[in-house]
């Protein structure tokens, strides 16, 4: 991967925005791997040597690396815990790795921390993503000879604030919270561990015998629904959005001095989180 610097940030900023530790240690996958769309596994691996990224576009993914840097060097030589362990594991011929963040010796509990927004947690649910990493960790644990009963995210939120927690409602107490993880069953997780490896497998071999790609899926791609909004003349604010377009001419039918707009729903992994949107033909003939 390439780096820019539109911003002219200082040298020690682009330096320490660039330096990056991390390795799966050749395994074939990691954990967080399998859960990505084949698409843009193999897209990136293709054109790692193309891709540019802004170094200012980098900070909270450094940024997190610093807060787990931080909770490892703090908690490392606690009798209770297990600090960064990595497993590996192989399923269908392939190998799979994972590193945890920490895992508890007497309450056998995985613990995953998380640099995140307040958004995702506000209502104290998980993403499903993070359901999916965890049991996979699980899974690795208990193929090593270890007992797991609970997962657990801590999460660090980084727009917490406290004008936000004025507002009340859902909002989080403090910028810290911790969340408690679904866990599946041990076939449950080797289930979804091999249905992933098959996936990726089935696209490697499409690529390399015929240079095409799985497209991704909705759910993928995060894609937002088209939308239809009632709008006044001279006015930029819509008075009501619809999901459907004939729910929006019906409304349009009472009033007077409006329109309808239509709004197209965004992809938005692909528009502002995928590296290599520009390299995918999925995203370019949209």
């Amino acid at each position: 991967m390439k780096y820019s610097n539109v911003n002219n940030l200082d040298d020690c900023i682009v330096r320490a925005l660039t330096f990056d530790e991390y390795s799966n240690e050749g395994s074939d996958y990691s954990a967080t791997t399998l859960i990505k769309s084949p698409q843009q596994v193999i897209l990136q691996k293709e054109n790692d040597n193309a891709i540019v990224q802004d170094v200012g576009d980098l900070v909270w993914a450094r940024f997190g690396t610093a807060i787990h840097d931080w909770l490892y060097r703090a908690n490392q030589n606690e009798k209770d815990l297990i600090c960064e362990k990595r497993h590996t594991i192989t399923v269908k011929g392939k190998t799979v790795s994972g590193a945890t963040d920490a895992y508890h010796t007497i309450k056998h509990e995985v613990i995953d921390y998380k640099t995140t927004s307040v958004y995702p947690v506000k209502d104290g649910k998980v993403k499903p993503e993070w359901e999916k990493q965890l049991n996979t960790y699980a899974y690795m644990w208990i193929a090593s000879g270890y007992s797991v009963r609970s997962l657990k995210i801590i999460a660090v939120l980084r727009d917490w604030s406290q004008s936000g927690l004025l507002r009340g409602g859902s909002y989080p107490k403090t910028p810290i919270v911790s969340l408690d993880v679904p866990l599946w069953s041990e076939q449950q997780q080797l289930d979804y561990i091999t249905q992933r490896v098959d996936v990726h497998k089935k696209a490697e071999v499409e690529y390399e015998m015929l240079g095409t790609l799985p497209p991704c899926s909705e759910e993928e791609r995060w894609q937002q629904p088209d939308k239809w909004a009632l709008m006044t003349k001279g006015k930029k604010r819509a008075l009501k959005l619809y999901s459907k377009e004939e729910d929006a001419e019906k409304a349009l039918a009472k009033s007077t001095n409006n329109y309808i707009e239509h709004r197209e729903g965004k992809a938005n992994r692909c528009e502002r989180y995928c590296p290599c949107n520009q390299f995918c033909s999925q995203y370019q003939n949209k």
